[in-house]
């Protein structure tokens, strides 16, 4: 029997983190009328192994982002599609087999394009799913590794939550921004001062040179004055968050500036209503999904409910509330960074990054509203979770002070 209801009244998190729990295999079928748009997920043994729309079909998506990356020409994908269309084989397969893109390139296209497809339904604030259980599934098992439920949750949830802050400064994907920096002074991959292997970021002043992560730079060298945040998205060959949120914090950090507006391709008319619907109120996205979270520990009456166990394993909740914590602390260490790349040392208070603009206020406390802990010294910064007796949590911690 097919499990079915509304978004409002079984929020997102809930059907995702039970289907997970339950190692459900079958299809998640997600409708939202105001976009007429109609999302398919696809679960094996409670993972994520595939996702499409109804606004554009995965392999066009597929398709057409392998070529802005530069990784297929447009008259070999039209090759593609017409094998396609006679074998009926998947359109990554034909690619692949053909040693037209390499094996690589499919996989990390593939990840990409399901994850934006299947994270983009958690700023859906409305809307009806239905979950079709069955006994196995059909899925690009070569080339696409599966995703588990928890990740899934954990991302949606820390994705929704940082929205509504790079929507202030990025509201529109056909913003186009111009470097404000010599891309000589680029430096990429620096091990950091500890030698802990992550990453220094900002502009040391010995060398001034700025330094990026990979990832990072992949982004920057396609900020070039033409380019819109949407080509710099399809072009970079990762989701739209990640670009979004590594521009933000590039302009934190005064690496870019706008430059004024250009042309988006043409949309497809169900995806174009799709991005039209879930671009606008974050804020309030951000609220429906936490507290329908929320509410999944309270709920007793879950169609998924399995008989003789809990609604929801407590260790499960607690993963998924610390990742959120963990995201709200590395988006500080993000903002500590770009304030020391201009002032030359971190800032007394959190409180300061919040008056620069820097985040938003909401960030200086965990999801159960307990302010960060926060303190300089040793030429760096310490920054943790607080618990409930209000002492450092030691297993929630960034510690950038020298020596440590």
């Amino acid at each position: 029997m097919a499990l079915e209801g509304t978004i409002k009244d079984f929020g997102l998190p809930d059907i995702f983190q039970l289907i997970g729990l339950q190692r459900k295999t079958g299809n998640l079928t997600l409708t939202n009328e105001k976009s007429d748009e109609t999302v398919t997920v696809t679960f094996e043994n409670g993972m994520v192994v595939m996702a499409d729309s109804s606004a554009r079909r995965l392999e066009d998506r597929l398709g057409n982002v392998l070529v802005k990356q530069g990784k297929l020409s447009r008259m070999r994908l039209e090759e593609a599609l017409e094998v396609q269309e006679q074998t009926l084989q998947r359109l990554g397969h034909i690619l692949s087999s053909g040693s037209v893109i390499t094996a690589k390139d499919l996989r990390d296209a593939l990840q990409v394009q399901v994850s934006q497809i299947v994270f983009r339904v958690f700023r859906w604030r409305d809307g009806r799913y239905q979950f079709s259980p069955s006994d196995s599934v059909d899925y690009d098992r070569e080339n696409f590794a599966p995703m588990s439920a928890d990740f899934i949750l954990m991302e949606g949830i820390r994705m929704v939550d940082e929205w509504p802050i790079i929507e202030k400064k990025i509201p529109s994907f056909d913003i186009v921004f111009r470097p404000v920096v010599d891309p000589m002074l680029i430096e990429v991959g620096a091990p950091g001062p500890d030698d802990s292997g992550e990453f220094r970021r900002g502009a040391p002043a010995a060398s001034g040179r700025i330094c990026l992560t990979p990832d990072e730079d992949r982004v920057f060298r396609r900020v070039d004055g033409e380019r819109t945040v949407q080509a710099i998205i399809d072009a970079a060959g990762v989701g739209e968050f990640e670009v979004c949120r590594t521009l933000f914090d590039f302009l934190n950090r005064n690496l870019i500036a706008p430059e004024g507006r250009g042309e988006t391709p043409a949309l497809e008319e169900g995806e174009a209503k799709a991005r039209a619907s879930s671009m606008p109120g974050y804020a309030v996205a951000a609220l429906v999904v936490l507290l329908a979270a929320a509410g999944l520990l309270a709920r007793l009456g879950s169609p998924f409910l399995v008989s003789g166990r809990p609604p929801v394993v407590e260790e499960s909740w607690d993963l998924v509330i610390d990742g959120v914590t963990w995201s709200r602390l590395a988006r500080l260490d993000q903002a500590i960074h770009a304030w020391k790349s201009t002032y030359g040392a971190p800032p007394q208070t959190l409180e300061e990054l919040v008056e620069a603009g820097l985040v938003d206020r909401s960030y200086l406390r965990d999801p159960a509203r307990r302010p960060f802990h926060y303190e300089t010294g040793s030429g760096g910064y310490l920054l943790s979770a607080v618990d409930d007796a209000g002492q450092s949590r030691p297993d929630v911690v960034l510690d950038r002070r020298a020596g440590t």
